[in-house]
């Protein structure tokens, strides 16, 4: 385990340091002299652990941030635009017809096993994905793609359609085919027997070691405490200015992680309370910067359509049959004071949604969702909904029934989503209100997944952080994504068609009308209720790193967790007298040895909470 910074035992050898230790800058992190020769660590405190090493089972934004420093993608995003931008594919040009996209790659990259990293390994991973139809990524890759190998550096991404799908930046990894080539299965991937026993296979590979070409590497791994990544010294392209380790630190206790900010033993912190955050604010620390971002995310309540396997892998119909009801779905939504969420739970730092697109990450895509289905706080009209549909109290006990069953609703809230817990105590107190009978069941983000798996829950409290492009996020939605990305296993034969006719609409203004449409038809039909939209509240330390940079390049960017990951490229240590790229400076070992100790460490990442793993095998 990784030694970590200890300010109390620091402060007890003031004395015998003397000299040694120069200001707050030293006593978090930096030194002069013979400092130079021990590693720039920068120390991050995340609230979850992260699901998984293997890139097919990611979830939330922990993961994605781990794996956007241990991995490339394809594409990156431009961090003003946040449109496509140069990744392992460093240009590309499209046909005419836009059913050819020749791909350029870049030169020279190793994967961090020293095997050269080349075009052949970009056209695998594609392949893999679109032809085993590997959950997560498979919408990205439309149109049954194939990927011509032409050199070393030049993959052509044929289509059987008029395509935009190579600009729309994929979270897909760039893997290395010589390690997860062994994990595909002869035969035809178009036989689904052969698909699913390739899927499985994939799916339950560990990925130990993580093998990427990204500008980190990883280190260590203990499960519920830290991640620590490296820096990859044959990086290919232009390596982190000062860093040589970035820790992830998982802290179940958000207000042991504030403290420990304070304390010096981290350098910034992600996804805070607004209790805490505002506790920060109040106490106005130099040496502390606090920060509301846009999260990019949007609360929400799902619901459970059943749809999940068996033991057997049979499907099973796991719904309570009133979640069927659509009457029954937006007189819930009624019953709900989104604005009373908003001021209570989130205490300001976040507003009312409506649209499963947002302001923020997609913004010209947004529809205006009109005032009769937004179905907003109507205690007395929620009733009335539910009586005219049949849904009532026959035996006057105060709870209602359907089809001679009491209602009694299990409400999922996840103990490490900000905002979770509290929210679902408000919502069983309003569904009180209107008769509905309801208790919830409290658990980490990893247990969550195994009940979601096996539709062991009515509803649950979570949120979605989309894609920029609304492609991801309107995927969710989409039939064929039950245990995939799929809330709740929904079903709704016109999504699926206007999800693939906007997938083929090159026109945006067409393709606009398009999108819109599914987001009133979403609204309406309630399959996740919007809750609202909140604001990520991060916290550094000013006194140790300079030279954050915010993603998206706006006021509103987060400086980690958002979309691309400049920050880790471009911190440097304050005071430090490095030039670019030099190593900066630290205390000495000998220090580290005399403090010894360690707080819960951890791993995790990148950005748009995008939830969801479990098998999909069919």
């Amino acid at each position: 385990m990784r030694r970590t910074r200890r300010a109390m035992a620091l402060m007890m050898l003031t004395g015998l340091l003397g000299s040694l230790l120069i200001g707050s800058a030293a006593l978090a992190q930096t030194g002069t002299g013979t400092a130079a020769a021990e590693p720039v660590v920068f120390d991050v405190g995340v609230d979850s652990d992260i699901t998984s090493l293997n890139p097919f089972n990611l979830c939330c934004g922990p993961d994605y941030e781990v794996m956007s420093l241990i991995y490339d993608t394809g594409f990156q995003f431009d961090n003003d635009t946040l449109e496509a931008a140069p990744g392992f594919i460093r240009s590309w040009e499209r046909s005419e017809d836009s059913m050819d996209w020749t791909l350029h790659t870049v030169e020279g990259a190793t994967w961090h096993d020293g095997t050269p990293a080349t075009a052949s390994d970009l056209a695998f991973t594609f392949a893999l994905i679109a032809d085993y139809q590997m959950p997560f990524y498979k919408d990205y890759f439309p149109f049954e793609p194939t990927f011509e190998v032409v050199d070393d550096t030049t993959v052509i991404w044929h289509s059987t359609e008029p395509t935009f799908a190579p600009e729309v930046p994929a979270y897909a990894p760039v893997l290395p085919e010589h390690i997860w080539g062994e994990l595909v299965g002869s035969g035809d991937p178009s036989d689904p027997e052969v698909a699913k026993a390739t899927r499985k296979t994939v799916k339950e590979f560990e990925n130990a070691e993580a093998i990427g070409t990204g500008a980190f590497k990883l280190e260590e791994y203990e499960n519920g405490q830290f991640i620590r990544l490296v820096r990859n010294e044959n990086y290919w392209g232009t390596p982190p200015k000062s860093l040589d380790e970035v820790v992830f630190h998982v802290f179940t206790n958000q207000e042991a992680m504030v403290q420990a900010l304070k304390g010096g033993d981290l350098d910034i912190v992600d996804a805070l309370n607004p209790t805490l955050f505002n506790s920060l604010v109040a106490d106005a620390d130099p040496n502390i910067a606090t920060h509301v971002g846009d999260g990019g995310c949007w609360g929400n309540i799902a619901w459970n359509f059943g749809g999940q396997k068996d033991a057997g892998g049979d499907t099973e119909d796991t719904a309570d049959p009133v979640i069927h009801e659509l009457d029954f779905r937006q007189a819930v939504a009624r019953s709900i004071d989104r604005q009373e969420i908003v001021d209570k739970v989130y205490q300001g730092t976040a507003v009312v949604g409506y649209s499963i697109l947002m302001p923020g990450s997609n913004g010209s895509w947004v529809a205006e969702i009109p005032e009769d289905i937004q179905f907003n706080y109507d205690v007395e009209a929620a009733k009335a909904q539910l009586d005219s549909a049949g849904i009532t109290d026959t035996n006057g006990d105060g709870n209602r029934e359907y089809e001679g069953n009491e209602l009694d609703l299990e409400l999922l809230t996840i103990s490490d989503v900000s905002g979770s817990v509290d929210t679902g105590k408000l919502i069983q107190g309003y569904l009180a209100d209107i008769g509905i009978s309801s208790f919830f069941t409290t658990v980490n983000t990893n247990k969550a997944y195994d009940l979601w798996y096996t539709g062991e829950w009515d509803a649950y409290v979570w949120d979605w952080c989309p894609d920029p492009d609304p492609d991801f996020m309107l995927s969710v939605f989409t039939s064929d994504q039950c245990l995939g990305w799929s809330d709740g296993c929904y079903t709704n034969p016109e999504i699926d068609r206007l999800y693939d006719l906007q997938q083929t609409q090159l026109v945006r203004a067409e393709r606009k009308a398009t999108i819109d449409q599914m987001q009133l038809m979403i609204a309406e039909d309630m399959p996740v209720m919007v809750l609202n939209y909140w604001s990520d509240l991060q916290a550094f330390r000013t006194d140790t790193f300079t030279g954050h940079v915010r993603s998206p390049n706006n006021e509103l960017g987060l400086y980690i967790l958002g979309w691309t990951n400049d920050t880790y490229f471009n911190v440097e240590v304050v005071g430090a007298d490095t030039g670019e790229g030099d190593g900066g400076g630290a205390i000495p070992t000998w220090v580290w040895v005399a403090v010894g100790g360690g707080v819960p460490l951890a791993a995790i990442v990148v950005f748009l909470s995008r939830r969801k793993t479990g098998d999909e095998e069919a």
